[in-house]
């Protein structure tokens, strides 16, 4: 297909899906009785083995020597992990609409980053997308709220879930850099690249190990099963995808269709677990929505302007 012969046109279908398996993770959690950093591991360890296999298959487990390793590619996968394991620990310890407010911090860190030290371009169709789709976040997770009296702010914070809070900004940093560091190397083939992030992201947790000594006595055979599925779904598949994306597309751009994410989680919360969704969330979804696709639909557009041009000239 031609659509997908173009790097652009494959970030765009990469970075979507990312977003929307990324949305599952919230429906996979519930049904595991273990903590955050125990489910992340799950992710990385599922990522890292069946990448391993996959190049094994392919007899290029070679490509793993033949592209060296640089800072860029093993901080973009500790940071993974530890942003991971922090996330869901924070929806432990404070309100989900602090712990996501704070993560989704990550893409708007990554395109300051990209602006300042990539020199990535910053165009008045892409502002507009990010400030659509971080208000329709807002909105969408409950943190904005209209009253009689006016406009509430819903994020609070207090003595209790200092350290959730904490945890939330630490995830949104982590976000962001793992977006940022994702930018380098883009000359490594997609699998080397994905099997490296999920080795160093299994380090990095490790780590976390020492601090937060983990429990996993209290899981019976069901806890077992989804385990491997939110690896397997949210991990081997939402992040060797998110990988694809920030190989082909500008920190920002990516930035915009992440928070398609917000939205999945809303339409699964609706149709598995019968949540409610109010009019304000409903807008804040339309306005991520809007946000995530103008900038795809206006790059396409614009491709499909250049072969025209490009097919008149030459036909003059």
């Amino acid at each position: 297909m031609k659509f997908f012969e173009n790097a652009k046109y494959v970030g765009f279908a990469s970075a979507f899906g990312a977003a929307t398996l990324m949305g599952l993770v919230g429906f996979f959690a519930r049904h595991i009785n273990a903590q955050g950093d125990v489910i992340a591991f799950s992710r990385m360890l599922c990522g890292a083995v069946l990448f391993f296999i996959i190049l094994k298959s392919m007899n290029r487990v070679g490509d793993l020597k033949k592209y060296k390793l640089s800072p860029s590619m093993i901080a973009s996968g500790i940071f993974m992990g530890t942003c991971l394991s922090a996330y869901v620990a924070s929806t432990q310890l404070t309100s989900i609409a602090n712990a996501v407010f704070f993560i989704y911090i990550g893409p708007i860190i990554s395109t300051i980053l990209a602006i300042i030290f990539l020199k990535e371009p910053l165009k008045p169709i892409t502002m507009f997308s990010i400030v659509c789709v971080f208000i329709g976040m807002m909105l969408i997770v409950g943190l904005v709220s209209f009253t009689p009296t006016g406009i509430s702010f819903g994020i609070s914070f207090s003595q209790e879930t200092f350290i959730g809070d904490m945890l939330g900004l630490a995830s949104g940093v982590g976000y962001g850099l793992f977006l940022f560091f994702g930018r380098y190397r883009t000359e490594v083939p997609g699998d080397v690249r994905s099997f490296w992030n999920f080795l160093f992201a299994l380090a990095g947790i490790c780590v976390l190990f020492f601090f937060t000594n983990p429990s996993i006595s209290q899981m019976t055979n069901s806890d077992w099963l989804w385990w491997i599925a939110i690896g397997i779904v949210c991990g081997f598949g939402a992040l060797s995808l998110c990988t694809i994306a920030t190989k082909n597309l500008l920190a920002v751009e990516f930035a915009c269709i992440s928070y398609w994410e917000c939205v999945v989680a809303s339409i699964i919360g609706i149709l598995v677990f019968t949540e409610p969704l109010s009019g304000v969330q409903m807008v804040g979804g339309l306005l991520i929505i809007m946000g995530g696709m103008s900038e795809m639909v206006i790059s396409v557009l614009r491709n499909v302007k250049n072969k025209r041009t490009a097919a008149n000239l030459s036909v003059q």
